[in-house]
């Protein structure tokens, strides 16, 4: 009878989380904001109480951690809408020399391969309607992120005003102990979340302004625009990175080709900046401050990705790991936040023999 109530719970379990997503992911424009404000609250709390401790008041340490979370947004969204009108005025430059380095390789492969591909495999595709239908979804993304910013600070402004009170409330609302649970999971939280976007923000602001630095040395075009897309793909761990490579070596081989020394360049500055960063300052930065499992980051991405799109991959990290700490504090729930552990870090001195 116990083993049949504890599979039933499982399973309840099991349909309630799925339910939660399906959710999340229907009302979308409802949730997706406030994740981002309680995340922004995390974030700016530490700076804020900062502020406070130099008897700067509350109200006006909210205010001026806000303006300058909304002047680098401002600045940013600047930037990438200047950048990318340039882009537009380029591109057609960048298509016909694509065009031409598939024509040459087209040609080679016929003429050394026997293979039968056509002269101009990019003339059946209509670039211009694709181009301009691709830069239309951009402009309406861009919009609608406009539109939920300023609810976004809204609600920031709200749950930082109301920080003090909280835990004044939660004693209230629930019983001794039940109270002093949920108040040291919000303090673990805001502690660990708070200084990993700080930290992270740093390291991906270094990784912008290397890659900036190196490519405009190199020589190539857009390299502002690419230090900057890199700045922000730093935010979706390992595939943001991957992305960012994809992206700036075809460019540098769309750009160089046939020289073979810029593309080399290109191919190793990404290499090198992503090895030095992400294995070198990043670790030693966040320490084990998150400690989730790579597997957990990779499906995390996946899952708040196919709920929230791609904004959903940026705060994909955060969200996994508040879902973790409150396992972790949480007696019945303590395996899974184990689950979600690193492996190499969970219990170094002691290792169960498996396979004794």
């Amino acid at each position: 009878m116990m083993n049949n109530l504890k599979v039933a719970t499982i399973f309840l379990g099991i349909l309630a989380t799925v339910a939660v997503f399906f959710v999340l992911k229907t009302a979308s424009s409802v949730f997706l904001p406030i994740s981002f404000s309680i995340l922004l609250a995390f974030t700016l709390s530490p700076v804020v109480d900062g502020l406070m401790r130099i008897k700067v008041p509350r109200v006006v340490s909210i205010a001026l951690a806000l303006l300058i979370i909304i002047a680098i947004a401002y600045l940013i969204g600047l930037f990438l809408i200047a950048s990318l009108n340039s882009f537009i005025d380029e591109a057609p430059k960048y298509y016909l020399r694509f065009e031409e380095i598939l024509r040459q390789i087209s040609g080679v492969l016929n003429t050394n391969f026997s293979m039968h591909l056509p002269e101009n495999p990019m003339a059946e595709i209509n670039f211009t309607s694709r181009f301009i239908g691709s830069i239309d979804r951009i402009s309406q993304n861009f919009m609608s992120f406009g539109k939920g910013l300023v609810i976004i600070i809204l609600s920031t402004v709200f749950l930082l005003l109301e920080a003090p009170y909280i835990q004044v409330t939660i004693a209230k609302a629930f019983p001794r102990n039940a109270a002093k649970q949920i108040i040291i999971i919000m303090r673990h939280t805001i502690k660990q979340i708070g200084m990993y976007l700080s930290i992270k923000f740093i390291v991906s602001a270094l990784t912008g302004l290397l890659v900036w630095f190196f490519l405009q040395i190199i020589g190539m075009d857009f390299s502002l625009i690419w230090g900057v897309l890199a700045f922000i793909l730093n935010f979706i761990p390992n595939i943001g990175s991957f992305i960012l490579m994809i992206i700036t070596i075809s460019m540098g081989v769309i750009q160089f080709f046939p020289q073979p020394g810029p593309i080399i360049y290109v191919f190793i500055t990404m290499i090198a900046v992503q090895l030095i960063v992400g294995n070198f300052f990043d670790p030693r930065m966040q320490g084990r401050r998150l400690n989730l499992s790579p597997i957990i980051i990779i499906f995390s991405l996946f899952l708040w990705g196919w709920i929230w799109g791609a904004i959903g991959m940026f705060i994909a990290v955060p969200i996994t790991a508040v879902i973790k700490i409150v396992c972790q504090n949480v007696p019945q729930l303590k395996p899974v936040s184990m689950l979600m552990e690193n492996g190499r870090k969970v219990h170094k001195n002691n290792r169960v023999g498996l396979f004794k």
